[in-house]
This record gives structure tokens, sequence and C-alpha cells, in this order.
């Protein structure tokens, strides 16, 4: 038993622990969390399994880390019982335990005269007298800076300790939106069943990917769908909503007065009950913001295009295709359209639906992407319905000089130039409930507490041994170096020696 304490309140043991951790940090950062099964075995061909059998693919709830973090805990705890015992005979029972020996071995001592008895009793406010007929006497200073090492202590486990319970209980969920929407955000137990369930929907696929007729896998079904209801549930019933109220980019400026980079995205949101507002506030990068149990962390920012303004031409005029247009109908016509909302026009019996919009249009690996969100290559899919929902034709817009391209991706008699389109911003929260949050700040503070009392408070012990021979040693020893106690050394001799007696004669004489 005592063999495992040491190993705990062993300082290589927390300095291991610590590298461990950081390995497994650089190892979460560097792979890819979160991903299938089957991304870790194309990705990683010969290290996939052994990623997946570790639980380096959610290495923060992992196994490894997990343990880490228990270890480094225990460690820490056994410190502090272990370091309380020896600070508090230092506090309480100093002299008591204090030997001649150890007295005699401080460096910075010297051996003077006795001081008399009341002398020694003026100086020290503990005088002990042992049983070899030494008197030793003992004044302090400074005993706020025996605290600092245990606040330090105490500071790092309250850190370790409001880590674990975020991971065991915390939640979080991402929220977005644009000026106008409304987003209803669940109770924290809701959202703790979605978590669990996209866990539980997670472990399934890669149990199936590897056994397909594993007999858990109906187990899992079966959770997860009472998980996926309690989430519904939630969001049936929402604890409040969040209203998008306004978005804005702050930028610097030169001299001129041109912008020259962002400053800060910040998005003005409201917190409705019943619909009504109960809240608000400004939420930026380094400025979160707090409504009941949930904090609002500026995460994302995204331009976005709502709404386009293109122009619609007739390009063909057959027999077959009359009823795409409607008859008395003149081209060429500008309209407007929103991205996924049907909208009827006068020269169509057809509906038209802005189904996609690229700002900055390329083809990558036969996929359609915009690689930015700026207009360099703006490019807008248009699909058009009949009168039953039936989908009759589909066709690209495309800027001038590229007008030509539309022509050939199209089945509809129209070509639809691409004229303009007004940015809105989308702004991304991250929402966290986070139960360890309080006393993750009253490690910290804690923590800052004791490396102050332990660095800035000088602890000084003044110490003397009497013999019987009328010599006396006095020594002094603290946490700061020997050459810094030299000149209270100087000093305590200097206060022991009395000062001269004159005699009564001289001083009448003087006086006459």
């Amino acid at each position: 038993m005592r063999t495992i304490l040491r190993l705990f309140v062993s300082l290589k043991t927390a300095v291991v622990l610590i590298c461990l951790l950081t390995v497994l940090s650089m190892l979460g950062t560097f792979i890819p969390q979160s991903l299938e099964a089957h991304e870790y075995l194309e990705r990683f061909p010969g290290s996939g399994h052994l990623i997946l059998a570790l639980g380096f693919d959610d290495m923060y709830h992992g196994l490894a880390f997990q343990l880490c973090l228990w270890f480094l805990s225990i460690s820490t705890l056994v410190c502090i019982l272990t370091r309380w015992k020896s600070t508090s005979r230092r506090l309480f029972s100093r002299l008591k335990n204090a030997g001649e020996k150890e007295i005699k071995a401080f460096e910075v001592g010297k051996i003077i005269s006795a001081p008399s008895p009341e002398r020694l009793n003026k100086v020290f406010t503990q005088i002990e007298e042992r049983e070899n007929g030494l008197k030793i006497g003992l004044r302090t200073s400074g005993k706020a800076s025996l605290l600092g090492g245990m606040f330090i202590h105490i500071g790092f486990l309250a850190i370790l300790a409001g880590g674990l319970i975020g991971v065991f209980y915390g939640v979080e969920m991402a929220v977005r939106g644009r000026v106008g929407d409304k987003v209803a955000i669940p109770s924290v137990d809701a959202v703790r069943a979605a978590r669990d369930a996209d866990s539980l929907s997670r472990k399934a696929r890669n149990i199936r990917h590897f056994s397909p007729n594993a007999a858990q896998l109906e187990d899992y079904r079966v959770e997860v769908e009472k998980l996926h209801k309690v989430y519904m549930d939630g969001l049936a019933s929402p604890a409040f909503k969040v209203a998008f109220k306004d978005l804005w980019v702050d930028h610097h400026f030169d001299e001129s007065g041109n912008p020259t980079s962002i400053k800060s995205w910040n998005s003005a949101i409201a917190f409705l009950q019943n619909d009504e507002m109960v809240a608000s506030g400004v939420t930026m990068v380094n400025q979160p913001l707090s409504f009941k149990d949930y904090t609002f962390y500026q995460a994302n920012w995204n331009k976005t295009y709502g709404r386009i303004s293109v122009r619609v031409d007739l390009i063909k005029d057959k027999a077959d295709w009359q009823t795409f247009v409607t008859p008395g109908a003149t081209f060429p016509v500008t309209i407007e359209l929103s991205l996924e909302n049907p909208a009827s026009f006068s020269f169509t019996p057809l509906k038209l639906v802005l189904h996609d919009f690229m700002p900055d249009f390329r083809i990558l690996d036969g996929r359609f992407v915009s690689v930015s969100h700026e207009l360099k290559n703006p490019a807008a899919r248009i699909v058009a319905y009949d009168q039953k929902g039936g989908i009759v034709g589909r066709a690209w817009a495309f800027p001038d000089d590229r007008i030509m391209s539309a022509s050939h991706v199209s089945n509809l008699p129209f070509l639809f130039t691409f004229i303009g389109a007004e940015p809105e911003f989308e702004s991304g929260l991250q929402m966290a409930y986070d139960p360890g949050k309080p006393l993750v700040w009253a490690g910290c503070f804690l923590f800052t507490l004791g490396l102050i009392m332990g660095f800035y408070v000088a602890y000084r012990e003044e110490w003397i041994v009497v013999f019987d021979d009328d010599r006396a040693r006095i020594v002094l020893t603290g946490n700061r170096p020997a050459e810094m106690l030299l000149p209270g050394l100087e000093a305590l001799e200097k206060e022991l020696s009395e000062p001269a007696e004159t005699k009564p004669d001289q001083e009448n004489s003087q006086n006459e």
C-alpha cells in the first residue's frame, strides 16, 4: 500500500500523466474524430483497426484519455492529503516537531552571546525548554506562503474534476440562423438524449460494418428510438427559442478609411418564451452570452445568398413546348427567386424553384461545389414543377459571359441569365451546457492564488538555540535563497543584543 501511495505522490508520476495527456490530445487533433468505421479503415489502412480498438476515434471520451484524467486526479488528491500533514505541522506544531540537529543543519546561522531571558521572551513568540536543558525559540512570518502549495494542488484538482463533470454531464449543440430566424432550443435532458442517440447509432453502424448480424444491434435500435422520442418531444416543447435579430461584421480600417481585415463577427440574438422576448444580447468571438442553462459562443459565420435576380429569355418556341409558356407572354423578363421557395410567374404556368446557388461554382471530382462564399463565378440551379408537383425540367443560370453554357444543360425553353444576388449572413452558434464550469473557474482562482502566495509571500523561520554555556545559535530559513536571508540574520542579532545600560550617577552628571 505504501508503494502505491508513493507512486501517486511522486512528481514523476504527475509529469508522466501530463505528458500522456499531451500526446493523446495531439493525436486527437491529428486524427479526425467521430467518423464512421469504414472511413478510418479507408484513410488509415495500416492503423485504422488500431484507432478503432483504442477508442482514438472519440479521443476525449475514450478509455485512454479518461484513465489518464482519473489517475492524475487521484494523484493530485493523494498529494493534497499528504501535503496537508506536513503543512499542518508547520502551521500549528512547528516548534514541537523541530529537533536540534535540524536547526543546526540550516545554512544561514551564527553563534552569538546568549540574550537575557527578558529579551528572549520579547523577541521570540514561541519558546520551549527541552529535557537536555536547551532552550529553543521560534518566530515565523509569512505563513500564508505555506498554504500556497495546498491551494495550487486543490485548484488543479478542481479543474480536473470540473473537466470530468463536463465530459460526462455536459452537452453541446450547434445553432444556425439568419436574420429573422427563430430556433427552438430543447431542454438539457432532450439535448443529452440526442447526443446519446447519435453515439449509440454510430456504435451500431460500426458494429454492423464488421458484423451485420450482431445480436446487440436490435437493442441499440430500440434504445435509439427511445432517445429520439425524448429529443423530438423536447423540440415540440422547447425550453425557449433563439431569435436572430441582426448580424453584422466589423472591420479594421486603413488610414484612407478602407476596410482591411475583419475585426469581429456579431450576432444580436433574443431569447423568447411563449413568443415574448425575455432577454437579449450580442455574442461575438471570445464574448459568449448565457441564458438559463446554456452558454452561446460565436463559432461559425457564413455568407449566404437566399435571393437572386435572373433575366429570362425565350430560346425556343415549338408547338410541343406551348405548355411551358403562357400565351401572349413577352420576353425578356426579370424575376427574383428564393432558395427552395416555389414561385409562380405570369410568363409560365410552371412553378420555378431555386434549388441551389453556388457563388463560386466549380466541378470537382464530378460534383458541383462552391469553393468560396464570394460572387466570383456564380451559378444557380433552377427546377420547374407542374401543377401536380412533378418535375418537368431543369436549367442553370450563369452570368452573361458564360450564358451559352446554360443552353447546353437545360431542357426548358427558357434561358436564365444571372443578374445579381444580395448576400445574407448566417451565424453559427455553439450552444453548450457545462455543469463543471463553475468548478473549473474556482479551480483557476485557487491555482492563481496559490501561485501568488507561494512565489510572492516570503515565509521565514527565525530560530534560536540557547546553550547552557551562555552561548546561543541563531538561524534563519525559509522559501528564499540563503543570500537573501543574510540581512535578516544580522537584524535578528541586533534585535537580541541589549542596549548598554547607563549608570544613574553618570546620568545626573550629564544633566547638570
